[in-house]
């Protein structure tokens, strides 16, 4: 329907349709002469008209747009108390939707407003008012987080065991996701079904020439394991003391407690762990709980990878974990100390999620392991755990790139990592100086990275060209002179080759510029690095 500042514009065009084709301007006019709806009016913003309408006789209170919405849904929508009353008292029919599956309810439940809702109900609106994929309103209240407003739909007969037909999910469910324990609560007393799944996506059915990392929710979960994604301690307590499986897995193995960590919901992990979860089971990944704890100790600070440790593989932050009594080495050391195995290595990539990176997933795939991850991050600390409990200093990933191999900066994050943290190299040689005490050869060398295997991984960037590289070529190539020192001192070979013939000393002098250019500046450290290498290989008199 046209309004006036619009009808006045469009006069005289209008007018001069008239003239030349008078029987289209006829039917025009007639249009523009059609009233306003009762809904026209809500959505215009025309409060006191529509009050004033609502009490004649000769309107429709029930009168539905083509869509099927009508003015109670409007008004609802607009949160007016006073002109659903209105309507209401006038004989406006609570128990409606319209074609889209929206009710007036669920307006009210999306607000929170309880009273509203209590208006509804009172009127006769369904309590369960469910949308065309089946969501209901009670599910929107667990959603929300309204408790009185859940009380009252259940008080009118809402079913707490409603499945929704998209995801196959569940007000319990929703409750435990969101974080709201008095919902879940609530739910589990009138009965709600711990034991349901939402569905699962079988992702892989959709593979395509992406090779790159893709974050891809597989669903398949319990309210227990939306409770430790969600990091609702109460809504695990209540799910797990209500019986709730704490080792049912959602269909690619992940557990409670492997998903607890991942979220680095420290203290619902130490629950389950409390409660017998089991320390040792791993999902399809070959995650394990020890692996998850590791790597998400090393969850802090920004993309620029702030201390204590540098988070490698994460985006930045934007949903840190809620205070709480333990910290992510408190999961680590009691892990350690229930005997678990420090050795245990990825099947696979491990899963990229929502806040990590996908360009910083290439060297934790098949093969890393616990020690690996923490390497990665210079995570001294754990680092010091592991090695104490047994961890393999030398145990490679896939691509037969060791702890010690990416310790002197045989990864892609590197230079990254270089720019957010000036003393990099220096805790770069005190990881170093631990696997070394540990047992680590300082002249391992890459062999066989180049296999079938290797390459189904995704072999890029260092990992692709890494063959008979040893630790000293990676340092030396990034120019770090006090680690090649360092090295040397305990006793890295200056004199060995890599697979294309290089030494190290090959690899510390500053790459020829491209043609028809100049040389660029030389990295600081790198003419020092070149010196060092230089003097190393020199024949001895």
């Amino acid at each position: 329907m046209l309004t006036d500042s619009v009808r006045a514009t469009r006069w005289p065009v209008l007018l001069g349709l008239v003239l030349g084709l008078l029987s289209l301007g006829v039917a025009v006019v007639a249009h523009a002469a059609e009233p306003q709806t009762l809904t026209d009016l809500i959505r215009a913003g025309q409060r006191d008209a529509v009050m004033a309408a609502i009490t004649s006789p000769d309107v429709d209170v029930n009168a539905a747009d083509p869509d099927g919405s009508t003015p109670l849904l409007w008004a609802t929508y607009e949160v007016d108390h006073e002109m659903v009353s209105a309507l209401l008292k006038k004989g406006a029919r609570a128990r409606v939707s319209n074609h889209f599956g929206d009710s007036p309810l669920q307006e009210a439940v999306k607000v929170a407003d309880t009273d509203l809702v209590r208006m509804l109900l009172a009127a006769g609106a369904d309590p369960e008012s469910p949308n065309l994929d089946g969501q209901t309103a009670l599910m929107l209240a667990a959603s929300v987080g309204s408790l009185p407003i859940a009380k009252m739909l259940i008080a009118h007969g809402a079913h707490v065991n409603t499945v929704e037909r998209f995801r196959g999910q569940t007000a319990l469910m929703w409750a435990a996701a969101e974080n709201h324990p008095d919902l879940v609560e609530l739910l589990l007393k009138h009965g709600a079904d711990y034991r349901l799944r939402a569905k699962y996506d079988d992702w892989p059915r959709q593979i395509t020439s992406e090779p790159r990392a893709q974050f891809r929710q597989g669903g398949g979960f319990t309210a227990l394991l939306y409770a430790t994604r969600g990091r609702c301690y109460r809504c695990a307590v209540a799910l797990v003391k209500a019986g709730a499986d704490i080792e049912q897995p959602n269909p690619e193995g992940i557990t409670p407690l492997i998903n607890a960590l991942d979220s680095r919901a420290w203290d619902i992990a130490m629950f389950l762990l409390d409660r017998g979860a089991n320390p040792g089971a791993w999902d399809m990944y070959g995650r394990t709980p020890l692996y998850v704890a590791v790597d998400m100790n090393s969850f802090t600070g920004p993309w620029g990878f702030g201390p204590p440790a540098n988070s490698f593989g994460h985006q930045r932050d934007r949903n840190p974990p809620p205070p709480g009594k333990f910290k992510g080495m408190d999961l680590v050391n009691r892990l350690l100390a229930m005997g678990v195995d420090p050795n245990h290595q990825l099947t696979r990539m491990r899963p990229t999620t929502n806040g990590r990176g996908r360009f910083a997933d290439y060297m934790l795939r098949g093969g890393a392991g616990p020690l690996l991850v923490a390497t990665l991050s210079y995570d001294d600390v754990a680092i010091k755990a592991l090695l104490a409990h047994g961890a393999e200093p030398d145990l490679p990933n896939v691509y037969q790139l060791t702890p010690l191999m990416l310790a002197a900066g045989s990864n892609d994050e590197i230079r990254l990592m270089q720019e957010q943290q000036p003393d990099l190299q220096a805790r770069a040689i005190k990881v170093v100086d631990l696997l070394l005490a540990a047992g680590a050869n300082v002249n391992y060398r890459v062999t066989d990275s180049n296999t079938h295997t290797a390459r189904l991984a995704g072999a890029r960037g260092v990992a692709a060209e890494a063959e008979g590289q040893t630790a000293l070529m990676v340092a030396a190539r990034l120019g770090w002179d006090q680690m090649v020192q360092y090295l040397l001192r305990h006793g890295a070979d200056p004199t060995l080759r890599d697979a294309t013939g290089k030494t190290a000393l090959d690899f510390a002098r500053p790459p020829a510029p491209e043609a028809g250019r100049r040389p660029g500046p030389v990295e600081p450290g790198r003419a020092a690095t070149v010196a060092i290498l230089a003097a190393a290989a020199a024949p001895k008199s």
